[in-house]
């Protein structure tokens, strides 16, 4: 007898070929997701600190200042604050008088030649933050912002 090659056999022979086809990339891409869930939680979870951090710092504009020198000259200048929290906010503007007082006499004691150039400028921003830090009780100013400079 001689054998015959049943042609339902070859369709199920193909169909259980389609089915492992589909199966195996299912499981490659189950695989290649669990992959980039690990890599996505291990390796951008680590700024979430740095996120958390930016978010509690509070930004407060000061305002604009514009006052002489002590030798030629003036200074105008534009501030923001980076503050620690809410309560510093609070706490500036009620003593929004004696912060922009302390400001004025800091500007006014300032050389045309000691701000002149990015290291004075920096001297004064280190000045202006020590010096507001004495005044303020319920927390600190984190950093100082120039948002516009002119000195004449």
């Amino acid at each position: 007898m001689a054998t015959q090659n049943n042609p339902e056999k070859k369709d199920k022979s193909k169909f259980q070929n389609l089915i492992m086809i589909i199966l195996l990339l299912f499981v490659l891409m189950l695989l290649t997701s669990g992959v980039a869930y690990f890599v996505a939680k291990n390796i951008a979870g680590n700024n979430k600190t740095v996120v958390e951090q930016s978010k509690s710092n509070i930004t407060y504009d000061a305002g604009e200042f514009l006052t002489n020198l002590s030798d030629k000259g003036y200074i105008r200048l534009s501030l923001v604050y980076l503050l620690n929290s809410k309560d510093v906010e609070n706490e500036l503007k009620l003593k929004e008088s004696e912060i922009r007082d302390k400001i004025f006499v800091i500007l006014r004691s300032e050389t045309y030649d000691s701000i002149k150039d990015s290291e004075g400028m920096e001297n004064l921003r280190k000045k202006i933050k020590e010096s507001l830090n004495q005044i303020l009780t319920n927390g600190s100013i984190v950093d100082v912002y120039f948002t516009s400079i002119i000195v004449n």
